[in-house]
Parts: structure tokens; C-alpha cells; sequence
């Protein structure tokens, strides 16, 4: 199988990456393709792939009459997904097909599929107690797959039309769900107390508290986006670690301050569900950010030169307005060449803390206060305890940035003590 290698090329303006791949012999030597110019080493590898998929089948998958299920899902995350999906999207579609739709329907001739044998995966995928939102995963991927298959002539049409998700039964198999987590407001003192002002993980846990932000938008949080004068804060990307096998301990060390860190990198992306948004926040929060702004420029003067900036290629910055849906990964380097940023989110001497410290501090939670918490609970908490004060779902969904307001009704809204003691109230009022 043939290789494809990925390299730095240093420019004026920074380090681009090229692909090379080699081709068959030419008088007896050896012959490469090529091609340089790209932001990233996945960018190259992802461009190499489908350069080396073109090259070896001379534009032509496969015999589209007999290619299997399975061939064909591995060419199509090649040729669609990575052509304008996220790498974090790509990876999850890949884990899904390879370990569910491989699995049960990659023997069949993609020409054999037909709605029934669709259809009935889906059915027993329920009733084995997959959640719902990975079965809304799969059917989406065997839409979208089915789709393209039809598009570009692997069959005449499209299986994957009017499938269902089973609603108004119960599964054979209990479905696997983790439990709606509502966090007390004593226990939510107990954990402050826990990691107090000024610990690395008090403002995350604060705003994942006060503003239900996503654990990959709290950490990806730069003073630019925060208004403390209007009091408000600008949600305008998430972050995320993207795997790349092809770094070397160099950049790897550049990028994340060691090379013991991983094979990866940081980046910014949109949020989900592209969930721009402004959210109010409130005098005790705005105030906490002004004292850590104060902080962090005091480490400034003082570490000067040693303190650590971070820049990006592409800032995405949100102003009102609607933001394109051509938007680039943002990888975040210390290199000192790109668009500088300036993370919320730092230790003393600017290093970035990256949303793998949750598992430390939410470890320590479970072990010494509360055994059902995860980060997540705390955006629960906070929809939930909006709704308790009767805000309007429509600003919850906004606030939150649900893509519909089903997630905002059926998803997060707990049940609480003083919602079960008003319900109480009501009843014994009408039938008094």
C-alpha cells in the first residue's frame, strides 16, 4: 500500500504542509506527486487521500455495480466527508460506521440495499437500547451516505427514504441513557468551596454554573468575546483536539509546551449547531472577570517575555451578524505567527488550560461530594433553574443555543424542589 508522507515547508509568511505519494516509475526512476500549500498537516493528509484515491483508480472508485457497503462508506467519508466536514465530524461518522453500520451492513452490494433492510437495523438497534440521539446519528449518515451514493450513480435511488426512529414503544433492552443530573444549590457551595477563586478551575466551573456554556465553549473563551462593560459574552467558537499522528516532538513542543502532550493540537471551530449567540451575565460574574483581567495583566508585566501568547491563522469573531458556513479550522499555536488571541482561560504564566483538566477536577467532585456529577450537569442546572423562575423556553434555547426547542423542553428541564412544591400548591388550590 502506498504511503503518504507529510512534510513542513517553510515560508515567508509562515509553515505550509505538502503531501508526496509515489507514482509508478518513469526510465527506471522513481516518480512522486506532490502538492503543497496547506494550513495543516490533517488539511495535507486529507488532500493526499483523495489525490492517491484519484491516482490509483484512474478517477474510478470501484466497479459501482459490485462494490460492497463497506467499500463504499470508507469512499465516501474520503470524497464527502472530509471534503467540507469538521475532522472531529469525520472521526465520529467513521467510529459510527465502523463499529454499527460495517458491522451489520457492510457484506450486503451497496445495488442489494433496500429500505426494509434499512429500516430494520434501525428497529433493532432500538430494541438493543441505543439512545436516541445515536439513532438520529445513523439514520442521518445513512441519509447523507445514501444520498451521495445517488448523486453520483452507484444506484438509482436512494434506500435510506422515510426511515423511522421507533417512538411509541418500549425497547426489548432498557435504553442506555445517562440520568438528568439536577445539582442543589449546597452542593453547588460546596464545590466553590472546593476550588475556590483564584484555583484554575473556579471560572470554568462558575460559567459552565451561571451560563450553561458547553465545556468545549468555556474553554474557548478570549477576552474578545467578553463585553464586562455591557456585561455580556459573545459565544463565538468551541474548542476541540484534533488527532495528528505526524507530528513530531518539535511541533508538538511549539504548539502544546511539551511533546509529551499527545499527537494532536487545539483548534477552534464553530460552535455547535453553529450557536452564535450573546448572553447576558450577571454583576457577581462580570465582576469576577474583571478581577481575573487584572490578574492576568499583572502576570504580564510580571513573566514579560517568559509569559506564553497564543495567535491563530483565522480569528472568528462574531459582530450580529450571520456568520458564512466556510469557516476554517483555527489551530492554536505559540509559534508567534497568525492572528493573536487571548484565552480567558490561562494559568499564571499564560499557559492554556485545556478542557482535559475537567476529568482532574470532576473526579475529585465525585469522590468527595457528589458521585453523579459531570460538567454537563451544570448546564442542566442552569436551563433548569431558569425554568423554575419562569423564563420563557424560547430565551433558554437562545441562551443555551439549542438547535430546537424540544432539547430545551424534554432535555433540561428537571424537575426541581420548587417546581414539585408549586405543582403541589396549584393542585391543592384547584381541588381544594
Amino acid at each position: 500500500m502506498v504511503d503518504i508522507t507529510i512534510r513542513k515547508r517553510y515560508r515567508n509568511n509562515g509553515v505550509v504542509y505538502e503531501y508526496r505519494f509515489e507514482i509508478a516509475s518513469v526510465d527506471g526512476k522513481r516518480q512522486w506527486k506532490s502538492k503543497s500549500g496547506f494550513k495543516t498537516a490533517t488539511e495535507a493528509r486529507r488532500a493526499g487521500k483523495a489525490a492517491l484515491q484519484i491516482y490509483e483508480n484512474a478517477g474510478v472508485v470501484a466497479e459501482k455495480d459490485e462494490i460492497s457497503v463497506s467499500d463504499y462508506m470508507d469512499n465516501w467519508i474520503v470524497n464527502d466527508c472530509m471534503v467540507d466536514l469538521m475532522p472531529n465530524t469525520v472521526f465520529g461518522y467513521k467510529k459510527i460506521v465502523d463499529n454499527y453500520i460495517k458491522p451489520r451492513l457492510g457484506s450486503y452490494r451497496l445495488k442489494s440495499l433496500n429500505r426494509d433492510i434499512l429500516q430494520a437495523f434501525i428497529t433493532d438497534m432500538f430494541d438493543l437500547g441505543y439512545s436516541y440521539n445515536m439513532l438520529v446519528s445513523i439514520k442521518c449518515i445513512l441519509t447523507k451516505s445514501m444520498n451521495y451514493a445517488e448523486d453520483h450513480h452507484y444506484i438509482q435511488y436512494s434506500p435510506a427514504v422515510r426511515l423511522k426512529i421507533p417512538r411509541n414503544r418500549r425497547p426489548k433492552i432498557p435504553t442506555r441513557s445517562s440520568p438528568h443530573y439536577f445539582i442543589p444549590k449546597e452542593t453547588i457551595m460546596k464545590i466553590f468551596e472546593k476550588f475556590p477563586e483564584g484555583s484554575s478551575f473556579y471560572i470554568p466551573l462558575r460559567l459552565g454554573y451561571e451560563c450553561g456554556l458547553r465545556l468545549g465553549e468555556v474553554y474557548g473563551l478570549c477576552w474578545e468575546d467578553i463585553d464586562l462593560k455591557n456585561k455580556v459574552i459573545y459565544i463565538n467558537r468551541q474548542i476541540q483536539w484534533l488527532k495528528d499522528n505526524n507530528r513530531d516532538n518539535m511541533d508538538k513542543t511549539s504548539n502544546n509546551g511539551t511533546s509529551k502532550c499527545g499527537d494532536g493540537y487545539w483548534y477552534f471551530c464553530p460552535p455547535k449547531y453553529k450557536s452564535y449567540r450573546v448572553i447576558e451575565i450577571s454583576n457577581s460574574l462580570a465582576e469576577l472577570l474583571s478581577r481575573e483581567k487584572i490578574r492576568q495583566e499583572r502576570a504580564k508585566e510580571y513573566y514579560n517575555a517568559l509569559y506564553i501568547r497564543y495567535d491563530v491563522e483565522q480569528m472568528l469573531k462574531f459582530d450580529g451578524k450571520e456568520h458564512s458556513d466556510t469557516l476554517n479550522i483555527n489551530r492554536i499555536s505559540s509559534e508567534g505567527y497568525g492572528f493573536p488571541i487571548h484565552p480567558l482561560c490561562v494559568r499564571e504564566n499564560g499557559t492554556l488550560i485545556s478542557p482535559r483538566t475537567t476529568q482532574h477536577f470532576s473526579k475529585i467532585i465525585r469522590r468527595d461530594i457528589t458521585p453523579e456529577f459531570d460538567f454537563h450537569s451544570l448546564r442542566k442546572t442552569h436551563a433548569s433553574m431558569l425554568a423554575e423562575k419562569g423564563v420563557d423556553q424560547k430565551y433558554i434555547q437562545t441562551r443555551l443555543g439549542h438547535a430546537n426547542i424540544d432539547i430545551t423542553i424534554n432535555v433540561y428541564e428537571s424537575v426541581t424542589g420548587l417546581m414539585r412544591e408549586r405543582g403541589r400548591d396549584a393542585l391543592n388550590k384547584l381541588y381544594q
